[in-house]
């Protein structure tokens, strides 16, 4: 299965057939307002003291992927943080933390409806991060071609 990640607005009620098939794993983690109806978290990004409403200890217990990260998983993954806040610009942070979240996690893919933010830098991150960035739902066809092409 591929590990996809959806910003706050790149979810699309497509992607459950895709995957209940097996085909996707979709992930995201709540620096905002995280969908209900996505049920894996993401590994965390430049966590700081004021971000502590993202999670409550309860939250990470119930969360499919995240009651399975080990502190030593989150100490040792890999960021592009710093590098991903430089393209998208100091004032979106937030969506930083989601792509970096992706990067971290191993996702593949990454869906957002953020055209001006993301989707246009996306050659600049798909470089530095290996995923690739579609805009939804503009871009569905593609995405579901590079899931054929995966």
């Amino acid at each position: 299965m591929l590990p996809i990640y959806c910003d706050t607005g790149g979810y699309d009620a497509r992607l459950a057939e895709l995957e209940s098939g097996r085909r996707i794993v979709v992930h995201q983690f709540k620096y905002e307002n995280k969908s209900r109806r996505i049920r894996r978290g993401a590994l965390p990004s430049n966590l700081r003291y004021i971000d502590s409403s993202a999670y409550t200890y309860d939250d990470l217990k119930k969360d499919e992927y995240l009651k399975t990260v080990s502190w030593d998983q989150l100490r040792d993954a890999t960021t592009r943080f710093a590098e991903i806040l430089s393209i998208v610009g100091t004032q979106n942070r937030t969506d930083a933390k989601h792509l970096d979240s992706a990067f971290m996690t191993g996702c593949k893919a990454f869906l957002t409806s953020d055209k001006a933010d993301i989707w246009a830098h996306r050659g600049a991150l798909q470089h530095l991060t290996g995923m690739r960035i579609f805009l939804v739902p503009t871009e569905w066809n593609e995405f579901v071609g590079y899931l054929g092409d995966a």
